[in-house]
């Protein structure tokens, strides 16, 4: 069986993770409170990184478009989806967190016509989800899709996401993360080791 080095574990409200395997009860040591906003900001963390790279493997997808569209726009097709999903955790995160961005909503209506109205959904025309998405997106409504791209933004229905945008959101969000993270370590719930 190969062995892994490198994980990560986090345990469940009362349990720790260099409990012995067999310790199926919760620990009755004192422990100190949990607090879920440094821990799931720290979980996110994959997620910003997966973003700023999801932006590089778009662009550099992006850049076949004129020698090779068809190949172009199916590999920007795939790195927008991802793209959209980690900026849709990411939104998530903050949410929780009562960090609200004028960018959330956008991530998770792009985020659900790529994943559920182009897939799941794709000829459900009952769908109340899908159509209101649709009419936010700007979607002709003759079209199941319409995602364009370019190297410097990306066109979902009559809305347009730039690179930019997302750029400024990410960092916006790392402001965010590091205060977080910052008064978390202050606080004594994060210790450098």
């Amino acid at each position: 069986m190969e062995k892994y080095n490198f994980c990560i574990k986090v345990s469940k409200k009362g349990f720790n993770v260099i409990d012995s395997d067999e310790q199926l009860e919760p620990s009755d040591q004192p422990k100190k409170e949990i607090k879920t906003d440094y821990l799931r900001y720290t979980l996110a963390l994959p997620y910003l990184v997966g973003a700023k790279n999801q932006i590089e493997r778009y662009r550099k997808a992006a850049q076949k478009l004129q020698g090779s569209p068809t190949i172009g726009v199916i590999e920007c097709i795939h790195e927008t989806s991802t793209l959209f999903e980690d900026l849709s955790t990411l939104a998530k995160y903050a949410t929780r967190h009562g960090h609200e961005n004028m960018n959330h909503s956008l991530w998770f209506d792009v985020r659900n016509h790529i994943r559920h109205d182009t897939r799941e959904e794709f000829d459900d025309e009952s769908d109340k989800r899908k159509i209101d998405r649709a009419r936010k997106l700007k979607l002709d409504l003759k079209l199941q899709t319409e995602i364009c791209f370019s190297i410097n933004s990306i066109k979902v229905g009559g809305i347009i996401i730039t690179i930019k945008q997302i750029q400024d959101y990410l960092h916006w969000l790392e402001g965010v993360m590091a205060d977080v993270l910052v008064d978390a370590k202050e606080k004594g719930y994060i210790k450098e080791s």
